[in-house]
């Protein structure tokens, strides 16, 4: 089969790209709880980013092949699943060492792929499992630890999107910070009136009494670096930061231990990864079945920018990485 491979990591991402070729491997062949996908197509995300620079938790023996997530088709099972499987669409997520969705196939475990109904749209499919399992689950940590408004950074972003769907629905007030005035501008428009560029002069002085004023104790963070510090010691007692993502690439800094002490307030982490393993299958399927009929009904929709030829992979980051706030950009197998 055909697969896009890296064959270093590189913190500089341009080199990185650099480091990553089509060639010829071996077709992966299911162990005894996988199905083989055969890969339709698959998206680039920050963590896909993060890992060819080598700076995220997973790091796979070199020459690998990236990508974490993608749709496709059964075509083969191991010998402990039924063969009924064979034909069916499905959603995947992957991050083992011995493959990965930037292929024409892929072996993935069973409890790691999401059987699709007939309605749901190949591209949408593709971008099914990162992003809005992650919106559904620190909303549903929102609602399980009854805040009443919430913060979140990265709010122009496909989660923050999710995030801001869900909240609403629940009567929740969100405190949307991005990274440039025209995007505050637009959430505005679409309104979300509590929307901040984080780097403007006045930032602290007009998000802090956003904070207070709705008493926002949940800050959502997809950013880390200095911002996380920043923001969690503006907020209000009792607060809880939970921080999903590291798109700063910096370590979180400038937190106010005294704030923490005294005020009660908290640091935790969010891995989709854990999150899933604590659901029963029951569970898990009503929460697919849930999402999906968001996504068929299109009350929700994953921002798709444009599709690539997987052959044609360096232009397609060169989209990405150049505008992402513009959507996800697809490899098609």
């Amino acid at each position: 089969m055909k697969a896009i491979v890296l064959e270093n990591y590189n913190t500089n991402l341009i080199r990185a790209l650099g480091n990553m070729k089509i060639k010829e491997v071996s077709t992966p062949k299911p162990d005894k709880d996988q199905v083989l996908v055969k890969v339709e197509a698959s998206p680039v995300n920050p963590s896909d980013i993060a890992f060819l620079r080598g700076g995220y938790n997973i790091l796979k023996a070199l020459p690998a092949i990236p990508g974490f997530e993608g749709s496709g088709t059964i075509v083969a099972v191991g010998e402990n699943l039924g063969e009924a499987l064979i034909g069916m669409k499905v959603s995947f997520f992957y991050q083992g060492d011995r493959g990965g969705a930037w292929a024409e196939y892929v072996a993935v475990q069973r409890d790691n792929v999401i059987i699709l109904n007939d309605e749901m749209p190949v591209a949408q499919a593709a971008c099914l499992f990162v992003n809005p399992f992650t919106a559904y689950a620190l909303f549903e940590h929102i609602l399980d630890n009854q805040h009443k408004a919430l913060i979140q950074s990265a709010a122009n972003g496909q989660v923050g999107r999710f995030i801001r769907y869900f909240a609403k629905k629940h009567n929740i007030e969100t405190i949307n910070l991005v990274r440039k005035p025209e995007h505050a501008a637009q959430l505005i428009s679409e309104g979300f009136p509590y929307s901040l560029d984080i780097n403007d002069p006045d930032f602290e002085a007009k998000v802090r009494p956003m904070i207070l004023g709705l008493h926002a104790t949940a800050f959502l963070d997809a950013v880390g670096g200095e911002l996380t510090g920043k923001m969690m010691n503006m907020m209000p007692p009792g607060t809880e930061v939970v921080l999903y993502g590291g798109l700063s690439g910096n370590p979180v800094s400038g937190i106010d231990a005294l704030e923490v002490i005294f005020q009660y307030k908290f640091l935790g982490g969010f891995n989709l990864d854990d999150w899933m393993f604590e659901k029963d299958e029951t569970e898990f399927k009503k929460i697919s079945d849930e999402i999906q009929q968001l996504f068929i009904s299109k009350e929700l929709e994953t921002k798709i920018n444009q599709s690539f030829p997987m052959v044609d992979f360096y232009n397609g980051f060169r989209a990405y990485i150049s505008n992402m706030s513009a959507g996800k950009v697809l490899f098609s197998m």
